[in-house]
């Protein structure tokens, strides 16, 4: 096994569709990854077949993007993309990049082949939706031929494997996508995720099982031994209260906003949370783990729960009994995990306590996977804001709003250490900080040399352009929610949670507890998704010597107060399985937090859950995932059409748009959790029903548009509308051009060439470099995404590209070949220069990931190709 996980591919079942039919002879398919998880590492023992303990054919990924067209329909396709190659704009928005004319023809060439296959199987074709597809696929199951060929491309063998319908996630439902595994390993992989569970034949909770079936799936990054005995199990606590509210309701087919003053919300205190003793938490990890097991889900709090236990109890501790929900005594010293019944899933399918921790001890071994834990930011004591967080500001403090962004570009332009410092909490697996950096500490001219300055005013124009979008930095942080955990371990031992002594209940602010702010600061908070002034909170920072003494808490976590006040509806029913709010002390933003608590109220969901009843049928399963996929650019769309309606708000009388905003602000969150509960509003109506509502095309779109929306028409925007966001759009940032001057490549180039040097190799390297696209990595593993499968796939090709790299050349070889790269990619050398029109190259465009590459390959050679001397350049005038 890798530190991933496993290959798998991921195939696009209408071409899947096709290819069975005998109408295609390619499948539309890509690289997926089954990552490391509790299930993978039960397959994997009983009959999960790998190859070269890195892939696996056994589970596949089908997307279900589109289905497969008619005969009529593919002719006009065919026919279509081979008149697309003749419009240059059209061959780039297709292919990502501008095609040479040998290019040009193998792809007319390929169309052609194809519409003469087309003709020859005219009698096979079948118009048929994704939606039918992924029906049939469910019920039926489907085949996947893979052949083996020899070197000249002839088959010489085939494997044909039938696959059955096996899980998939929420977030992969949203995306479309289902898991198909082997029919011969389908009874032990569905026993194993459904813990044994049988639905009922009739009406059945299809939607929860499909969502919490898969969370022993979840990515791990490591594992905590826990007999399940010792997990404690109990009620949460429900604390309510009064105050005025926006009340999203549903009338008729659409929503409606109404408002209530002294109305009862409430929150549930422990919601999705657990407390695990200091004495089996991890040593790597900090502050918390969040863990999965069988139908289990929690965010797990270190904290001293027996030293709590020992003060508690006193002289009683050793025969100490707590008893839990199932009436099941529980010793207090062997006590090593509390939750409470909203983190057990299984409780909703009728499991018993002993079926659980059976399944637990006989399945993964008492393990609980460990998805993640706290981290620093990478930014050090700043985090960026979005901007829906920025759009819910007030227009006249935006510059205080903007100062320490624009304070920070400035350093970025003037202060070599400032952003040598940025590229060094910035560096990644494939971009070349680390490159540039130890670049820098060889020849500290560097700094002045063609390419670093070239790159330098790359990096701070995309930093510039981030911060365009949004991505404004404030003294905050990402902190995990922790609900009144002191209350907890009252409620462990049968005390009233509600008279926690740590956290009080405050008329305009809410306590809390975070090491990451001074005692007695006030916070602005924001929780994803963010879309109103009516979701923003203040928080009031406030220390009890109980949190030192008995919990291990990190920087990145605040315990919240939840006894008495509206947190959870403030923040779009939040629960604490991991979830974070957007923690700053800035005092502007801190102030706006505090004007939109006392003059903006809490938005509820008041809208009923959905009254259709599923059958346990693999075609409801499809039906559902169907509706599913139809909706997953609602979370998009409701947040876009959210802040378009706020940006109303600010310049239009009516109130419309003010309901608009929080009836968004719900659908928003019911996008999301549509995946593990159905709500009785049809989000693929409603949001373009409140979008016709919204008199878009007579209002227009604000000038921020432009920046969140690569690409949108200029002429859609009404300039007179003014809005946080557009104070950002409209900033000038001042020019900076350095006093020293540009030194050339050619100055720090050290060219080497010795005996036995193959261009021919060489050559093979550059085109392993060209196949793993820097563009690729910038689009699609960045920072928000390095839980998804593309950061794993990208980062196993680039560390394959590495291993075939030095495959093709031995160690002594490298430096000729570092040599020739950086020469070719600057075109240095006279011999570069003569060999520049003869032989294309894309290394130029690609230089910032040659450097990454040649510098992982080899560190010390990669700095032998630089002068190592100083320039001793001195300031003109």
């Amino acid at each position: 096994m890798s530190e991933f996980g496993l290959r798998i591919l991921n195939i696009q079942a209408g071409s899947l569709y096709g290819v069975n039919l005998g109408v295609r002879d390619m499948l539309d398919v890509k690289d997926a990854m089954l990552t490391n998880s509790l299930f993978t590492n039960y397959m994997l023992k009983h009959g999960l077949n790998v190859w070269k303990g890195e892939s696996t054919r056994d589970i596949i990924c089908l997307q279900f993007d589109y289905g497969c067209r008619g005969y009529d329909q593919e002719v006009t396709y065919l026919k279509k993309s081979m008149k697309d190659l003749e419009d240059p704009k059209k061959v780039y928005k297709k292919y990502g990049k501008f095609l040479s004319e040998a290019e040009i023809d193998e792809k007319m060439a390929t169309f052609s082949k194809f519409l003469l296959k087309a003709d020859e199987n005219k009698s096979l074709f079948k118009k048929i939706s994704k939606e039918k597809i992924r029906s049939e696929y469910y019920q039926n199951g489907v085949n996947v031929t893979y052949y083996t060929h020899d070197r000249k491309g002839a088959i010489i063998d085939s494997q044909t494997i039938h696959y059955k319908m096996l899980y998939r996630t929420p977030g992969k439902a949203k995306k479309g996508s289902c898991m198909f595994i082997n029919a011969d390993l389908y009874d032990v992989a569905i026993d194993y995720l459904r813990m044994g569970i049988q639905l009922p034949e009739g009406t059945a909770p299809i939607v929860e099982i499909g969502a919490y079936a898969s969370l022993s799936t979840s990515t791990i990054v490591g594992t905590v031994t826990v007999d399940p005995h010792d997990v404690l199990i109990l009620n949460d606590v429900v604390s309510t209260f009064k105050t005025s509210v926006v009340s999203i309701e549903m009338e008729g087919e659409h929503c409606v906003a109404k408002r209530y003053n002294d109305y009862e919300v409430s929150n549930e205190m422990f919601d999705g949370q657990a407390l695990i003793d200091e004495s089996v938490f991890p040593s790597w990890a900090s502050g918390f783990v969040l863990l999965r097991e069988h139908f289990c889900k929690a965010a797990a709090f270190c904290t001293k729960i027996q030293k709590f236990f020992r003060e508690y109890y006193g002289n009683d501790y050793e025969t100490a009994e707590i008893e839990d929900i199932f009436g099941v005594k529980h010793k207090a010293k062997d006590i090593k995990i509390i939750t409470t019944t909203n983190a057990m899933k299984w409780l909703k399918f009728d499991v018993s306590y002993e079926e659980w921790c059976k399944r637990v001890t006989q399945d993964n071994d008492n393990q609980f996977g460990i998805v993640k834990t706290c981290h620093p930011s990478k930014l050090g004591e700043v985090q960026r804001m979005s901007y829906q967080m920025i759009n819910a500001l007030n227009i006249d403090s935006m510059s205080e709003v903007m100062q320490t962004t624009v304070d920070y570009i400035e350093k970025l332009k003037t202060d070599d250490d400032v952003f040598l410092d940025y590229l060094e909490k910035n560096q990644n697996f494939s971009n070349d900080f680390e490159a540039l950096l130890a670049l820098v500490k060889w020849n500290p001219d560097f700094i002045y040399s063609e390419y670093f300055r070239e790159r330098k005013i790359k990096i701070i124009e995309t930093y510039i352009l981030n911060f365009k979008t949004g991505k404004v930095i404030q003294n905050a942080d990402n902190l995990v929610i922790v609900g009144n955990p002191y209350g907890m371990l009252m409620h462990t031992v049968g005390l009233n949670a509600e008279d926690d002594p740590t956290l009080r209940q405050e008329d305009h602010a809410i306590q809390c507890w975070t090491p990451r702010f001074k005692d007695g600061e006030y916070l602005a908070e924001f929780r994803s998704p963010f879309n109103s002034k009516n979701n923003m909170g203040l928080l009031h920072n406030v220390y009890h010597e109980y949190f030192d003494k008995y919990f291990c808490f990190a920087d990145q976590i605040v315990a919240v107060n939840l006894i008495k006040t509206f947190f959870q509806d403030r923040n779009n029913g939040s629960d604490q399985d991991s979830d974070v709010i957007y923690t700053t002390n800035s005092k502007v933003i801190a102030e706006c937090a505090s004007d939109c608590v006392m003059n903006y109220p809490t938005i509820v969901n008041n809208i009923p859950m959905e009254t259709n009843h599923y059958h346990n049928t693999l075609k409801d399963f499809a039906e559902v995932d169907n509706k599913l996929a139809a909706a997953q650019l609602a979370i998009g769309e409701s947040s876009n059409l959210a802040q378009l309606a706020l940006t109303y708000t600010y310049n239009l009388e009516d109130e419309k748009f003010d309901d608009y905003v929080c009836i968004l602000s719900v659908v928003a969150q019911i996008a999301i959790d549509n995946a593990k509960r159905s709500y009785a509003v049809d989000l693929v109506k409603e949001i373009p029903y409140i979008k016709a509502q919204m008199d878009i095309k007579e209002n227009g779109y604000p000038a921020f548009w432009l920046n969140i929306r690569p690409g949108f028409q200029k002429k859609k925007i009404n300039p007179e509308l003014q809005c946080p966001m557009n104070t950002i759009y409209d900033y000038k940032l001042r020019e900076f051009h350095s006093s020293v001057p540009t030194i050339p490549m050619q100055e720090f180039f050290v060219k080497w060439t010795s005996e036995g040097f193959s261009r021919y190799k060489s050559k093979a390297v550059e085109a392993l470099i060209e196949k793993y696209s820097l563009e690729l990595y910038l689009s699609q593993a960045n920072e928000s995404d390095s839980r998804n499968d593309n950061f794993f796939i990208l980062r196993k090709d680039f560390e394959q590209m590495i291993e075939d790299i030095k495959k093709v050349y031995i160690s002594r070889n490298y430096q000729d070949l570092m040599s020739w790269l950086i020469d070719r990619a600057f075109v240095i050398t006279s011999d570069a220069k003569r060999h520049r029109g003869q032989t294309e190259t894309r290394l130029n465009k690609n230089r910032s990931l040659l450097f990454a590459t040649l510098y992982r390959i080899n560190p010390d050679v990669f700095l032998k190709c630089f002068r190592k001397n100083f320039f001793r350049l001195e300031e003109t005038e």
